[in-house]
C-alpha cells in the first residue's frame, strides 16, 4: 500500500504500478465513493465497457520473438482480410 499526499486543490497521483493492475491510463475517467463500512474512499474505473488505449496492454502481454515492423503487421492485415494464413 503506498501513502499519498491530499494537495491543496484535494487531488492525490496514484502510483504507476497501481493504475497499471487495474488498467487506468491518463485520461481515463474514475469514480470516487465512499466505502461502505463508512471508512475509507473506493476508487474505481468509471464506465466498465470503456476501450482501454494500447498502452495499457504492453505489461499485460508476454513479449516473444523480435518486433515487427509495422510493414509487416499491414502484411498481416492483408493477408487475413485475403483469407490467408
Amino acid at each position: 500500500m503506498s501513502t499519498m499526499i491530499l494537495s491543496g486543490k484535494r487531488q492525490v497521483v496514484l502510483p504507476a504500478e497501481l493504475c497499471r493492475q487495474v488498467s487506468l491510463a491518463p485520461g481515463a475517467r474514475v469514480r470516487v465513493e465512499l466505502a461502505p463500512n463508512g471508512d475509507g474512499i473506493l476508487v474505481r474505473a468509471a464506465g466498465g465497457g470503456e476501450k482501454k488505449p494500447a498502452s495499457v496492454l504492453f505489461d499485460r502481454v508476454a513479449r516473444r520473438g523480435k518486433p515487427l515492423s509495422v510493414e509487416d503487421l499491414q502484411g498481416l492485415a492483408v493477408a487475413k482480410k485475403q483469407g490467408r494464413p
